[in-house]
């Protein structure tokens, strides 16, 4: 792990230039002692000017420039440049302007030599990082760029620090292995940015969907609530639907199935052409909802209704099965799987197959497919189908009488409502295993 240099507690000295000579020696592999006997300076005084603990006097910056052999701008409006060009290219990924990012973004890597060597490059290094997030992918150089900006953080004003550990986090949080690292770099992020600040709220935004998906809906609910203020506040209501979306997810996780509908309909009645796009996953959203709630027919209607309209979402596969199933309409059910089990995605197989096998009595199969498909739910951390999945087999063990297997499942119950649910402790696959 590479030396982070601390974040400066003032934006009033920003260690730009003397980070930049600090950072061209440790890359050529020079100690501090051997270019200040080299240029007749003391090491003291050297280490200073690299730390920023003292002014760079007239003449010193051409003086190392010489040694380096390279050609440092001192122009500061070459920083000035690069401070704007990075909060432009923030402002258009804030407002989801993905045209308007992507032109900022290439323009300015086309002019890398410009800033390469002034006091304007470790900004532009992230610059370079959103634009290898966003445009050309290259996981190589951002692990680079992190590296080197972490070990400069005293070359950056906190302003820009905080836009570096937002797209941090949203690089990271890609990733399920990733995903607390993203956390920790969203939570960095909002401590260093205004709480009216576009950073700020992107942060926020970013926070809802990772504590949605590591279980945690109650925190990414209140997440909904604060961020929705700032984002009406900074006129972003492209991102408000998502988050008015979000909150009708957490509160379905949460059990409030009549408050997530009411929702769900209303921001269904506000759709207009411009944003129309988004009637498929409301559809998806109120059909899952009907179904954990009970609603079978419901979930059926708009099952349909979500396909209808094209929703990719591979999970419909089981809605309308699973609603037949519980309604006991076992013939509807076994053609609907008959009918569509090839066409369906790999990772929903094996649960389609169980509930065939639930309904022929075929136990040996059911017991294999419905645990790899809960195995499968932990091992991708797809939360919000293991309540769903828990009481199928739950009910099962408990028609079949298995009082062992019952107690398991309940316990495995115990600890995803306690939010320490993983797949290494769950009781039931580590029988299925043993």
């Amino acid at each position: 792990m590479p030396f982070v240099k601390q974040i400066p507690k003032s934006q009033h000295k920003i260690n730009n230039i003397g980070g930049f000579f600090r950072n061209h020696r440790i890359n050529d592999g020079l100690s501090l002692a051997y270019v200040a006997d080299s240029i007749r300076m003391n090491k003291g005084f050297l280490s200073d000017l690299e730390n920023g603990k003292r002014n760079f006097p007239n003449g010193t910056i051409q003086q190392l420039s010489n040694f380096y052999d390279i050609s440092f701008d001192e122009n500061q409006q070459l920083y000035d440049e690069a401070c704007d060009i990075l909060n432009e290219a923030f402002k258009a990924l804030f407002f989801a302007n993905q045209t308007k990012e992507s032109d900022i973004l290439k323009k300015a890597v086309e002019n890398t030599n410009i800033y390469e060597n002034s006091s304007a490059y470790f900004v532009f290094k992230i610059i370079e990082l959103h634009y290898h997030m966003r445009i050309s992918n290259n996981n190589t150089q951002i692990e680079y760029i992190r590296e080197l900006v972490e070990s400069n953080l005293d070359a950056l004003s906190l302003a820009n620090i905080s836009i570096f550990y937002c797209l941090l986090g949203i690089y990271y949080k890609r990733k399920s292995v990733s995903i607390f690292i993203a956390e920790n770099y969203l939570n960095k992020s909002l401590e260093l940015s205004s709480s009216n600040s576009k950073v700020y709220a992107y942060s926020l935004f970013q926070l809802i969907s990772l504590c949605a998906r590591t279980n945690r809906v109650a925190l990414a609910y209140s997440y909904c609530e604060k961020a929705r203020n700032i984002f009406n506040r900074l006129n972003n209501y492209t991102t408000l639907f998502y988050i008015d979306f979000s909150q009708c997810n957490c509160l379905i996780s949460m059990g409030l199935y009549d408050f997530a509908t009411a929702k769900l309909k209303e921001l269904l009645s506000d759709i207009n052409q411009t944003n129309k796009e988004h009637v498929p996953k409301i559809h998806h959203s109120l059909a899952w909802c009907y179904l954990l709630n009970c609603q079978y027919s419901e979930c059926i209607k708009y099952t349909n209704l979500a396909i209808e309209n094209k929703d990719p979402s591979c999970d419909l596969c089981y809605f309308i099965p699973y609603s037949y199933y519980k309604q006991n309409e076992y013939l509807k059910c076994l053609d609907y799987i008959e009918s569509h089990l090839e066409y369906a995605d790999d990772f929903y197989k094996p649960f389609l197959q169980a509930i065939s096998a639930r309904i022929q009595k075929q136990n040996v199969d059911f017991e294999k497919n419905i645990i790899l498909y809960y195995q499968s739910l932990l091992q991708n951390n797809v939360y919000e189908d293991i309540p769903l999945i828990q009481n199928f087999i739950l009910d099962y063990y408990t028609e079949t009488n298995n009082k062992d297997m019952m107690i398991k499942i309940l316990i495995d119950i115990k600890s995803f409502n306690d939010k320490d649910l993983t797949l290494k402790n769950s009781t039931l696959f580590t029988t299925s295993q043993s």
